[in-house]
């Protein structure tokens, strides 16, 4: 059996695969550990999607010549991604400006095609799917879903800023912090003297910040990969106790999940990425 990826012979060893299914899985997963996942498959030039276990289940291994793979870097994919949404949104807003509400009530239909791509990357738009809902929609529908589009096409463009330059994102996001840093202390103090609101307000700033960094580690870690997946995790977990503690309204916890276990970790991971050595690769 010859098994290429991207063209090229791979010397791979058979270990408990029992069909094609089992080494597409194997090879999946050792693609995903160096951030690249498979685009197609071909097996004996017929192709096949690659997650469907039915029928690569049926294949056996003894039955099998060629195995094909095609890949992307997740880097890639993430682009074409955001790229897919763009359009979507675009579409939709032309068709909006040209006051074709049957042609908008139709793109809005659509939109159950490309909700795990948008979930994946913005998040649940219920907006959309209220509309979609909708048999005719109002001049005020069409204007709300035309500022809600452009939004959207503006949070796009500045993903797809992160992914081509993390870099420059990364610089930019460690002067904000640096700016940040001694809010921090002010918003502990804002939480204990009852200024919910204004710490809130502050609190909100944070997480999209935080977020945002979340993302930038991914991506300088699929080209230089500096950062153990270990600390990431800590750091996503933080994150996560973090919002399990806004949602109780635990205003210490939330202090001191900010100041002493965000923020250091903030500050180790900006000296790792933006050492000289490091930024050079």
């Amino acid at each position: 059996m010859n098994i290429s990826i991207d063209g090229n012979i791979i010397d791979y060893s058979l270990e408990k695969e029992k069909n094609g299914y089992d080494i597409i899985e194997a090879i999946s997963l050792w693609l995903k550990n160096n951030y690249i996942i498979i685009k197609s498959v071909k097996i004996d030039e017929k192709e096949y999607d690659y997650d469907d276990k039915t029928q690569l289940s049926e294949l056996s291994i003894e039955s099998i010549k060629n195995i094909d793979i095609f890949t992307l870097t997740l880097r890639e994919y993430k682009y074409n991604q955001l790229l897919i949404i763009q359009k979507y949104f675009e579409t939709l807003i032309s068709a909006i400006k040209d006051n074709n509400k049957a042609e908008t009530i139709k793109i809005l239909k659509n939109y159950e095609k490309i909700k795990p791509d948008i979930e994946e990357v913005v998040g649940n738009l219920g907006f959309i799917e209220t509309a979609a809902s909708k048999k005719e929609l109002a001049d005020s529908d069409c204007e709300s879903l035309k500022f809600f589009a452009e939004n959207i096409n503006f949070i796009i463009e500045e993903r797809k800023r992160e992914i081509i330059n993390p870099e420059v994102e990364i610089e930019k996001e460690k002067k904000y912090f640096d700016t940040f840093l001694p809010e921090i202390e002010i918003i502990s103090v804002l939480l204990q003297t009852g200024k919910e609101s204004e710490a809130f307000e502050k609190i909100i700033k944070f997480v999209d910040f935080a977020k945002k960094l979340a993302r930038l580690l991914s991506y300088y870690n699929m080209g230089l990969g500096k950062i153990e997946p270990e600390e990431i995790g800590k750091y996503n977990k933080l994150l996560n106790d973090l919002g399990e503690a806004l949602g109780r309204g635990d205003s210490v916890l939330i202090g001191d999940i900010l100041e002493y276990e965000l923020s250091p970790i903030i500050e180790q991971f900006f000296n790792i990425m933006l050492s000289e050595n490091n930024m050079r690769g």
